[in-house]
């Protein structure tokens, strides 16, 4: 690799790996524990119990759009070389899941507002407020898995880049498109079936975890050459 593609892979690294923390605060973890299936009462417990909780993670949402955009550069510059069109849809794909993304946070500011809104409670009854954070919190939760389509497809792209550069090992590669195709199925089953009981992609993630290493590690090991330029 030249001196540039290290300084590129270094900084791709270093933002993916970020990626994973955030990600896991922000859309895992929290979510996961504010909403108690089939019992609401607990939820809007939750939901009161954790507004703090709750505010970090829409700001850690946030972070990771902000992280991911300097992500997909650093990576579009990296990966160019091996198909300039393909590298264009991963940069297009991130980019359509932005906007998804962060405007669907209004969801939980929504909910956060209605939940100490005094205007609002000289209007409705308690029951009816109760009603509208529960939607506004499960609205959220349907925006993500929206935002999963494109999760899922600028991996396809990304991993047939990385599959044709020869300075990452292909596998990689595939195991990246493997968990695109898995989020992209998970986004399906979700509105087809109206379950999370067939998500696949916990399972096909491993390709963005070994990614942001293989980059790691390629770009503190010299004398590794890239392959030759291809077009597309």
């Amino acid at each position: 690799m030249t001196q540039s593609e290290q300084r590129l892979a270094r900084i791709a690294a270093a933002l993916y790996l970020l990626l994973i923390p955030l990600g896991v605060f922000g859309i895992l973890y929290v979510p996961e524990f504010i909403w108690v299936e089939g019992d609401s009462l607990a939820t809007l417990a939750n939901i009161e119990a954790n507004t703090t909780a709750i505010r970090w993670s829409i700001l850690t949402a946030f972070a990771i759009q902000i992280t991911q955009l300097f992500l997909v550069v650093a990576l579009y510059y990296l990966l160019r070389q091996f198909g300039n069109t393909v590298a264009a849809f991963m940069v297009l794909f991130t980019l359509a899941t932005m906007p998804i993304a962060m405007l669907n946070e209004l969801c939980r500011v929504a909910g956060l507002m209605l939940l100490d809104s005094e205007g609002m409670s000289a209007v409705f009854s308690r029951d009816q407020l109760d009603a509208a954070i529960l939607f506004a919190f499960q609205l959220h939760a349907d925006g993500i898995m929206i935002a999963h389509i494109f999760w899922g497809l600028w991996l396809m792209p990304m991993g047939w880049l990385v599959a044709k550069a020869r300075f990452l090992p292909s596998i990689v590669g595939w195991l990246l498109i493997i968990g695109g195709i898995g989020y992209f199925l998970d986004t399906v089953t979700w509105f087809a079936l109206g379950t999370d009981r067939f998500f696949i992609a916990q399972y096909t993630f491993i390709g963005e975890v070994l990614l942001p290493l293989s980059l790691l590690y390629r770009a503190l090991r010299p004398g590794i050459n890239a392959a030759e330029p291809t077009t597309n």
